[in-house]
């Protein structure tokens, strides 16, 4: 009995410790508590929702729709309802890298180029197909054109004709390219062995290299917000450069705390980072070099999009989630929390301690 009567007091001393180590990691995590202040005031970052769609990997969004590629192929899911993110309809083809536009999806097998049409999720129709190509980690979508990266080369597609669309030109490159975004006649291309690649493809059927972007090594995710070039590097953070001069871009600003940039998004006061080690990092973006981080959440990203305040996440461990960049702070989720560790662990644990006191001088032997 005494033995019981230890164990018991054992357990609600530790559960009472835990509970306060919780609240010490809880005061000083800034995911709760985005301290930083703008000229817009304080901002968090909210958890709304998620699907469970396994491991994220590439995020597109169009009209009310989020489209996410996973290990099951390419995942839609409704956003309309931002609280209640719903999984509608999958496409179980394809490979990790796609995109869309106007309710066509553009994705690549183990042949080359698919062309689906989207518009009812839960009636998909491939519309098209090309027999040359390989299997692509991503694909961009310029106009008439479709880029498509395998293995550090380059695919274009001319998809004028849907239902036919035909490879007109290839880049061969010794790294392994990332990701690609075109800028006019110029393709900038993320290769985190060479950095940033400028590429001219005015020809199409002979994409030709000007030059590599210096301070670019671990190039990985791109975004261009009109002539600014937001750049993803692995263990560099992020790169900002003036595209002003197509050919010949230059890094103006920077921001880097190790961790692995996988997604980068952005617009002119904020710039979005989805770091698989670091989480969601929020920018502010300032006239100055550095840029200061004011917000961050804890999360898995290969990647990240923003659009209306709201933050949607491809992500390792939870597959999709939904976020919200906002001046209040969200108490429906972090409220539960707190009541539970706060206080109902530690009182838990000083009930146990208490009931095994009285329960030790009640069975403690009486003596004459």
């Amino acid at each position: 009995m005494k033995q019981k009567t230890k164990n018991l007091i054992i357990i609600g001393f530790i559960i009472y410790y835990l509970a306060f180590c919780s609240l010490g990691i809880f005061i000083t995590n800034e995911d709760y508590f985005a301290t930083a202040t703008t000229n817009e005031g304080t901002l968090y970052v909210n958890y709304l929702g998620e699907v469970d769609i396994g491991v994220g990997y590439k995020i597109r969004l169009e009209n009310d729709r989020a489209y996410v590629s996973s290990n099951n192929g390419v995942e839609i899911i409704d956003i309309q309802d931002p609280t209640a993110p719903t999984l509608i309809g999958t496409y179980d083809e394809g490979a990790m890298g796609f995109d869309i536009k106007d309710n066509i999806m553009f994705t690549v097998d183990a042949n080359g180029l698919v062309v689906v049409n989207a518009t009812n999720a839960d009636a998909l129709e491939v519309i098209g197909t090309s027999d040359t190509g390989q299997w692509a980690y991503n694909v961009r979508l310029n106009n008439t054109l479709v880029f498509t990266i395998s293995s550090g080369d380059i695919d274009i597609y001319d998809i004028t004709s849907l239902s036919n669309p035909l490879r007109v030109g290839q880049y061969f490159d010794s790294g392994r390219g990332n990701d690609i975004v075109i800028y006019g006649e110029i393709a900038y291309y993320a290769d985190p062995d060479e950095g940033l690649e400028v590429i001219n493809v005015t020809d199409h059927t002979n994409p030709e290299k000007i030059t590599t972007v210096s301070n670019t090594l671990g190039a990985w995710d791109l975004y261009r917000n009109n002539e600014l070039l937001y750049l993803g590097c692995h263990g560099a953070g992020l790169r900002v450069l003036d595209i002003s001069n197509p050919t010949n871009p230059v890094v103006i600003k920077q921001f880097n705390d190790g961790g692995e940039v996988y997604g980068v998004c952005g617009n002119d006061s904020y710039i979005f980072l989805g770091d698989l080690q670091e989480g969601v990092e929020v920018l502010n973006y300032t006239d100055s070099y550095t840029l200061p981080e004011i917000a961050s959440y804890v999360a898995t990203p290969h990647d990240i999009e923003f659009n209306e305040n709201y933050i949607y996440l491809a992500d390792q461990d939870n597959g999709f989630i939904l976020l919200e960049l906002s001046q209040t702070q969200n108490t429906n989720t972090a409220g539960l929390n707190l009541y539970f560790t706060f206080l109902i662990l530690p009182l838990l644990g000083v009930r146990i301690i208490i009931y095994s006191k009285r329960r030790r001088k009640i069975s403690a032997p009486k003596t004459n």
